[in-house]
């Protein structure tokens, strides 16, 4: 434990004069003037020379300094000239009001609120038909056709008495009595007016529209209560749309919807949601939604086929043009224009997508100049110079990559997991899984970081090896998870840093059968037993070749 808490010590004051360091290196300033070279673009130098990678002489960088810091990674800037010739286009990001769209088709049929059927409430004879035809165009007050009836002369008499009379409400009975068998309020004030019975009484359209049904010719004798026919207007019509079952919870009576006639070429907004079904089909799971929509030059007819796309959720968002969003493996991003020639790639998290534009949740605010043209050559030329830059990163060797202080922190974690189940082992316990969990994140973090890099592999087959440690209930599980966890570091240990290693009082040991392990400097603690043979590899960076070839061969 002593040692351990050495190691610890050491490492915290090699990470303060690495941190010390660092801040003192910021107030280095670069030079105004910038090369690099035609052939490896990603190359940046402060003074005139040659290529390391080529040797091609440097030619001044066009259009001012790269990015500096993290931005450096998905920065760029271009000369005026180049941002003229790719046609780049500036928006800003700024808020839009839509919601969820949901897409639907309907198909129209009557409204049958402007459905009228005429029909008689005695008995009689069609003595005159002026309307005789279906499709027949009626207006209000039109005359329909005259009808006889016995009873109806009877009711006229006993009126036109009463009003001789002059009683009241004898009047008022007699008149009642004529409206309750069917006469039209119209005809009765001009048997008012005139005192003289209609044999054949008219009957007159009440509203506006086409005969849709006529069952009557001229002579027919009707019973009571028969339609002689009925009259539909098609002034306003309705739509009745299919509602798909798991879309029915974000539909109200207050959502927007739009429809559309793609075979006549009528689009319509704000359509009015007259009635939502409450129970849902079982045989289709769907629900039906009843929209209204004025008709008045009679173009839209029942039976025409409608798309429909509603809205709900409508409220503010923050949106950019869909045709500015871009797409890869790791998801969506946007190009930003920081201004003076600088481009940025900013990665965005996308919401709902509405008639051509994109919702941002998370990545943009409001005023941020979106790149809508000439983003893809951007990306490009950016994603060029991005891989040029991994490429050199994976060439350099483990000892010449560039480590910060905070990735040899984790890398450390992950050597410390080592340690802890080393020395458990080697007292006969079997080790705490959780305690592995700082190792294991910092290996996911020194992934994610070290993309492009050597460093990447070794944290990968690293995390590998912990994925069921869960599991093991064995000191032989253990002891397997051991040699694979030192396995995988293994060539960070003996390529990368092995002198920073053995400065820290570590030692680094390895069984006939490729088994390795870590442990503190002193007397050899074999976790794999007593009776394997084991021999210590030096950790020296004058030994760094023997250790690369023990690597290989492993």
């Amino acid at each position: 434990m002593k040692l351990i808490k050495q190691f610890q010590a050491t490492r915290a004051a090699l990470c303060t004069l690495t941190l010390l360091f660092t801040l003192l290196s910021g107030f280095i300033h670069a030079a105004e003037t910038q090369y690099t070279c035609p052939m490896h673009p990603h190359y940046i130098s402060d003074s005139f020379g040659t290529c390391p990678i080529c040797g091609m002489d440097l030619v001044e960088l066009e259009g001012g300094a790269v990015i500096e810091g993290d931005e450096a990674e998905h920065g760029l800037t271009l000369p005026p000239y180049m941002i003229q010739r790719t046609g780049v286009r500036i928006k800003p990001a700024e808020t839009a009001y839509f919601g969820r769209s949901i897409r639907s088709f309907g198909e129209v049929v009557v409204n049958q609120r402007l459905q009228t059927d005429v029909s008689l409430r005695v008995e009689g004879w069609i003595e005159e038909l002026i309307v005789n035809a279906e499709g027949d165009e009626v207006e209000p007050e039109s005359l329909l056709f005259r009808f006889y009836s016995p009873q109806l002369i009877a009711a006229q008499q006993d009126y036109i008495t009463a009003l001789s009379s002059g009683i009241t409400d004898r009047v008022r009975v007699t008149e009642d009595r004529l409206r309750s068998l069917g006469v039209q309020k119209k005809v009765v004030e001009e048997i008012r007016n005139r005192r003289q019975i209609k044999p054949s009484l008219p009957y007159y359209a009440e509203q506006k529209g086409s005969v849709e049904n006529i069952s009557i010719r001229q002579g027919s004798y009707l019973r009571p209560g028969a339609i002689a026919m009925r009259i539909q207007s098609y002034e306003q019509v309705w739509v009745r749309v299919n509602l798909a079952e798991q879309d029915i919870s974000f539909v109200n009576r207050e959502s927007r919807v739009d429809v559309d006639f793609p075979n006549i070429g009528i689009h319509r907004e704000n359509v009015t949601i007259d009635y939502i079904s409450p129970a849902v089909e079982e045989a289709t799971r769907t629900a039906q939604m009843r929209l209204i929509l004025e008709n008045p030059d009679g173009i839209i007819r029942p039976g025409t086929y409608v798309d429909v796309t509603i809205m709900s959720d409508i409220r503010p968002r923050l949106a950019v043009p869909y045709e500015s969003v871009l797409q890869n493996k790791e998801g969506s991003y946007v190009i930003l224009e920081r201004g003076d020639g600088t481009f940025q790639a900013r990665e965005i998290l996308t919401g709902l997508q509405y008639k051509g534009l994109m919702e941002v949740q998370a990545g943009l605010a409001e005023g941020d100049q979106v790149v809508l043209s000439g983003q893809f050559l951007i990306d490009s030329e950016s994603s060029l110079r991005e891989s040029f830059r991994r490429m050199e990163k994976l060439a350099l060797s483990l000892a010449e990559l560039d480590v910060s202080e905070h990735q040899l922190v984790l890398l450390n974690h992950m050597v410390e997991g080592t340690l802890y189940v080393h020395e458990e082992l080697i007292a006969g316990r079997l080790p705490n899984p959780q305690l592995l969990d700082v190792a294991e994140q910092s290996a996911q973090k020194l992934y994610h970081e070290m993309k492009g890099s050597r460093l990447a592999f070794v944290a990968e087959d690293f995390l590998a090896t912990l994925q069921d440690r869960a599991g093991i209930m064995t000191f032989s599980g253990w002891r397997e998870l051991l040699a694979g966890s030192v396995e995988a570091i293994e060539p960070w240990v003996l390529e990368g840093r092995p002198r920073y290693y053995n400065e820290l009082g570590l030692a680094f040991f390895t069984t006939e059968d490729r088994r390795s392990w870590i442990q503190l400097a002193g007397d050899i603690q074999n976790p794999f037993g007593d009776d394997v043979t084991a021999r210590e590899i030096p950790l020296d960076e004058n030994n760094l070749k023997g250790s690369e070839e023990h690597s290989h061969a492993q």
